[in-house]
């Protein structure tokens, strides 16, 4: 079964891949190399602090993970 991590991963990163690809290939095409650059380091951020599992669930629905106890 696909880690919650790649999914999230996955729902997220693809439209914002395609986002960029549409606004800046044709335009300006190192910005659009800043862009994915920005993409990966907010999907490393989303990932660090579990969110990225947090939107699996949310979007594909099931239980969602709760946070340890202090």
């Amino acid at each position: 079964m696909i880690s919650p991590t790649i999914v999230g991963a996955v729902i997220l990163g693809v439209p914002a891949v395609f986002i960029a690809y549409f606004a800046l290939w044709y335009r300006n095409r190192p910005v659009f190399w800043f862009a994915l650059a920005l993409v990966a380091v907010g999907l490393g951020y989303l990932d660090f602090t579990g969110a990225l599992d947090d939107v699996a669930t949310l979007i594909l629905g099931g239980v969602p993970a709760e946070a340890p106890a202090p």
